[in-house]
């Protein structure tokens, strides 16, 4: 498996995640900002060899998306432009 197609299959599987949470919390199942706190306790606690990579870019942009944050590109959408232009 190439690189690319390694990038855009971890990044289906983020978009599946942030689907589940979004479709369980439309059907009064969850409540989603419980998941952006986790999502923001997971950031507090990452580990500095995955700071500024595509799991921080990812925990960021689902806790975003849990809190209705959506204003321009995502993190994550900014790191795979960056990564895809190189």
């Amino acid at each position: 498996m190439n690189e690319p197609t390694l990038v855009e299959t971890l990044a289906g599987l983020a978009a599946a995640n942030i689907v589940i949470i979004e479709t369980l919390h439309e059907h009064r199942v969850i409540d989603k900002t419980h998941f952006a706190h986790a999502f923001g306790r997971a950031l507090d606690g990452l580990s500095p060899e995955h700071r500024g990579g595509m799991v921080e870019h990812v925990l960021k942009n689902l806790r975003d998306r849990c809190m209705n944050l959506r204003a321009g590109e995502s993190d994550a959408q900014e790191w795979l432009r960056r990564l895809l232009e190189t």
